[in-house]
């Protein structure tokens, strides 16, 4: 049975928004220190300095920061905070960007018309420093219980978490809930539900002959991954929410040459469970039939993050955050997205997550990616209830 929403909440929302105001000088500070530093994925060192500056915080906090080393990317960072002793909450989010070394130079944290411009400030340097200002607002009311706290920061998100996944699950197992602090979409919004993503890259080979003189003698590899990509794109279901899309493609080394090779990179989203199996078979038997005799292909890859689909603790969590969004005056929505995050893999193991917690902004992974400034003392406050309110697992 669903549990009751925490009586009070009203209460609660207001003393906990109130002071959150007081809050956005400090979050901007914090903030500012770790936009204008660079983090992209695979610039190690510039990345641990942004770790470093993250522990400090944490440290500020009471936190106890643990690093744990990756080969080719920035150190993961797993901090801890003990609370009541009865519940333990996850906090999730990555501090890896997009952007390459340089950027931060040229366009530094600015705040202008209520926005918040900067590289990786929405995804998600600014959900990294929401959660650490959620818990500082939360030990200045001392009659608040606070649950066992685990913060997991991990360095590789971006290109699919493949060093973090495994520290990822493995303190997830433990959590009663877990809040991921992924951008935000609307200032009542959280995320409930996305979709699992699948990576994979075909090679086609084929058989090189003069284009002019001998074109019988050639198997065209470029052809052959024509006829393939026209197959795979039917796998689309647009009802289920399916999608298949050949997106990067390769072949040919010359006007006159019969291609030998291609190659083509494929993005898979899929709602479910059994739409990934689905569809990961039947990318592979066209992968391995041949339109153009002689040709073969190989296929590598697969499905990168599972499906986020709604768990029944996850129903609880949700009932939450909307007694607490409507408290503050707001509309409730609770969103699906097809894009993955790390959320996806604690929900497939089986703890209660909800993604989406952080700041309200847009364009990320652009020159333009922006926070909305007004929406900072809003989330503050429907995070640190989430943290503080959050139910045991086991109800």
């Amino acid at each position: 049975m669903e549990p009751m929403v925490p009586p009070k909440v009203g209460e609660l929302a207001g003393r906990v928004g109130a002071r959150a105001q007081t809050r956005v000088e400090g979050y901007l500070r914090d903030l500012t220190r770790l936009v204008n530093l660079d983090s992209g994925t695979f610039d190690a060192p510039l990345v641990n300095q942004v770790g470093c500056e993250l522990a400090v915080m944490l440290e500020r906090g009471g936190w106890r920061v643990e690093r744990h080393p990756a080969t080719g990317f920035g150190d993961h960072l797993v901090a801890t905070l003990p609370g009541d002793g009865r519940r333990r909450v996850m906090l999730l989010g990555h501090f890896d960007t997009v952007y390459p070394a340089g950027t931060a130079a040229t366009r530094p944290l600015a705040v202008r018309e209520g926005r918040v411009y900067g590289p990786g400030v929405l995804d998600m340097k600014g959900g990294l420093v929401l959660g650490i200002h959620a818990v500082e607002l939360l030990a200045s009311f001392p009659d608040l219980a606070r649950p066992d706290l685990v913060f997991v920061l991990n360095s590789d998100e971006e290109v699919g978490s493949p060093t973090s996944r495994q520290l990822i699950e493995e303190a997830a197992r433990a959590a009663d809930a877990v809040y991921v602090l992924e951008p935000g979409r609307e200032p009542g919004g959280v995320l409930a539900t996305r979709k699992g993503v699948g990576m994979y890259s075909v090679t086609v080979h084929g058989r090189a002959a003069h284009a002019g003189a001998a074109p019988q003698d050639g198997r065209s590899a470029v052809l052959e991954l024509a006829y393939k990509t026209v197959h795979w794109h039917q796998l689309n279901d647009f009802e289920k929410g399916t999608t298949v899309n050949v997106t990067v493609v390769r072949g040919g080394t010359r006007r006159n040459v019969v291609p030998e090779l291609a190659s083509a990179e494929i993005d898979v989203r899929v709602p479910s469970h059994d739409e990934a199996t689905r569809v990961d078979q039947a990318i592979r038997e066209i992968a391995a039939r041949s339109w153009v005799p002689d040709t073969r292909a190989e296929v590598s890859g697969g499905l990168n993050r599972p499906p986020m689909q709604k768990l029944a603790g996850a129903h609880s969590l949700s009932r939450l955050a909307e007694a607490i969004v409507e408290t503050m005056g707001l509309e409730f929505a609770e969103l699906a997205s097809g894009g993955g995050s790390d959320g996806n893999f604690t929900a497939s193991i089986g703890v209660p997550t909800l993604d989406g917690l952080g700041p309200i902004g847009r364009g990320a992974h652009s020159s333009e990616e922006y926070i909305d400034l007004e929406s900072l003392p809003t989330r503050l406050t429907l995070l640190a209830l989430l943290i503080a309110l959050a139910p045991p697992r086991s109800e």
